[in-house]
């Protein structure tokens, strides 16, 4: 076990960004954590936005392993899609275009996770510049992006409006 991570990955709060400004600022009706792992970051953005109906998505997760029945106004997806396998990213994408009604909010990292999977790879399969994101975002998610930055962490943060 990590121990600068107690309850392993996907368990803890992060800085989220400009997230919470768009989120004001749009105030949708529902949200899909898309990737949500165990739902750490779910269940805080359930607990300061309590009139927002939120779902949480991640097929690794058995009880997160279900989309929502029908589309909902606003995507978030934090650290999800680095972790794609390259050869499966374009149904990711639009997946997430599809169930997306209003606004979508992706943060990708774009640097080298620290964790290895079991063969050797690094966990961060996808590891690309905001360029080659911005063009995969475009080729298959409708909408205008609104607001597009790159930390200095190498996370990349990208705010779309349909």
């Amino acid at each position: 076990m990590d121990r600068s991570r107690p309850r392993g990955f996907g368990g803890k709060i992060k800085d989220l960004g400009k997230f919470y400004t768009f989120l004001d600022k749009w105030q949708p009706r529902n949200l899909l954590d898309y990737g949500c792992g165990k739902g750490i970051i779910l269940s805080h953005i359930n607990e300061k936005y309590p009139d927002i109906r939120c779902y949480g998505y991640d097929p690794a997760i058995q009880m997160f392993s279900n989309l929502p029945a029908s589309p909902v106004e606003c995507i978030f997806s934090n650290d999800v899609l680095e972790h794609i396998e390259p050869e499966y990213l374009t149904d990711v994408l639009q997946n997430i275009n599809f169930y997306s009604l209003k606004y979508i909010w992706l943060r990708i990292d774009t640097l080298p996770a620290r964790k290895k999977l079991p063969d050797g790879r690094n966990a961060h399969l996808i590891q690309e510049q905001p360029s080659w994101w911005i063009e995969q975002i475009q080729k298959h998610i409708a909408g205008r992006m609104v607001y597009t930055q790159l930390t200095h962490k190498g996370k990349f943060d990208v705010a779309i409006e349909k």
